[in-house]
């Protein structure tokens, strides 16, 4: 009887324990609810669009088993890209040892063109666990350029470059090729470099930036003034205009001459000669308070009518009378006369040469005494010659 029991039982017995282990081993895989818990200590953060949140979650195991779980990111809005990873790997799947916890990485991308306002979206381990998450978007998204400089003037004289500092930042979803241009006055020369190499076009990243330097050259002869360069960076269905404004401060130059350029005449001396010099602006700024100056020989004297000039415009020209008065006992012979006109900015100079004559008076003196002489000589012929 006993042993009939055992032969009849055994096979019972044996299915049992298949089934037992089979569903044990079942129930071990697989987590059930409240078996495994997501954490993050930020369940809400703030975002402005194209900006990337970075959520660091543990899934804690709250068995005596190995959990092994499937992770997955439901309700993620359209456009929004996320991304799980451990150890520095994409992940799909995570097992837990009992009573431990795992760290899993959650990037989340904000696209750029976006509503302003919260977005909940839902990590979960399937069968398990949910953790909400909700991301507020701080700012109205834009498919748009912007092509800024911290520092738009720029001043200089007429002779010198212009240089500025632009960064174009491409904050749509796909890259550009952005093609740069200026509308600068006629004559100006304006050229585009990027990482050190003149360039006409750039390619910058979906929200990426890109520095470029900006040199500008102002034509010859450009009159002192603010002038508007406008520049732009045009790509596909977007662009970007910024303007930068260059302020001239002119460039000084005088010249001094005679009105024909023969700086040479003569003078008699003890006499006054009357020399009428010229004096040019030859920059693109005015000049003011010029003022007239001479170093002549000794016992010369030189005087300007006018002595100072209040004014004068850009390629604008005077004259002033020099009064030169020779010393009267000056000998035959070549002096220099130097005079310089001068203002705060710029001086000039011009060297006169005089070439001294005798005076008529002392020719005719020179003549009387000659006769004079010969009438002496006469005359003593005349009474002593016949003795």
């Amino acid at each position: 009887m006993k042993s009939s029991w055992r032969f009849c039982c055994k096979p019972v017995l044996m299915l049992a324990a298949l089934l037992f282990g089979v569903f044990g081993f079942g129930a071990a895989a697989g987590a059930a609810e409240g078996d495994v818990s997501l954490y993050t200590p930020y369940a809400s953060l703030s975002a402005p669009p194209g900006d990337s949140i970075s959520y660091s979650v543990d899934v804690i195991n709250n068995t005596s088993q190995i959990q092994t779980v499937e992770l997955s990111l439901d309700n993620a809005p359209q456009d929004w890209k996320a991304q799980l990873t451990a150890g520095g790997r994409a992940i799909q799947k995570l097992s837990v040892k009992p009573k431990e916890t795992q760290t899993v990485n959650l990037q989340v991308d904000v696209p750029l063109k976006v509503d302003k306002g919260a977005y909940t979206f839902t990590l979960t381990a399937k069968g398990a666990a949910s953790l909400p998450l909700t991301v507020n978007v701080s700012a109205q998204g834009t498919y748009s350029t912007e092509l800024t400089t911290t520092q738009p003037n720029m001043q200089g004289t007429a002779g010198s470059n212009f240089n500025y500092s632009l960064t174009l930042k491409n904050k749509t979803a796909g890259k550009q090729l952005y093609a740069l241009k200026s509308d600068a006055p006629q004559g100006w020369t304006v050229s585009f470099q990027s990482g050190g190499k003149d360039v006409t076009s750039v390619s910058v990243d979906p929200n990426g930036s890109q520095d470029i330097s900006v040199t500008v050259t102002p034509p010859d002869g450009v009159k002192a003034g603010s002038y508007k360069l406008p520049v732009s960076a045009a790509g596909n269905n977007t662009s970007a205009q910024a303007e930068l404004e260059a302020v001239v401060t002119g460039t000084y130059a005088i010249d001094l001459s005679t009105p024909s350029g023969n700086l040479a005449t003569d003078i008699t001396a003890g006499s006054t000669k009357k020399v009428t010099m010229q004096v040019k602006n030859k920059g693109s700024s005015p000049l003011k308070d010029i003022e007239m100056s001479s170093n002549a020989p000794v016992n010369w004297e030189v005087t300007f009518e006018p002595s100072k000039i209040a004014n004068l415009a850009p390629g604008a020209s005077t004259q002033v009378t020099a009064s030169i008065k020779a010393d009267k006992n000056a000998i035959a012979g070549d002096y220099i006369v130097s005079m310089t006109s001068k203002t705060a900015e710029k001086s000039a100079d011009a060297t006169l040469r005089m070439t001294v004559k005798t005076s008529v008076l002392w020719g005719w003196i020179g003549i009387l005494i000659i006769i004079a002489v010969i009438g002496g000589v006469y005359y003593l012929f005349r009474t002593y010659g016949r003795r």
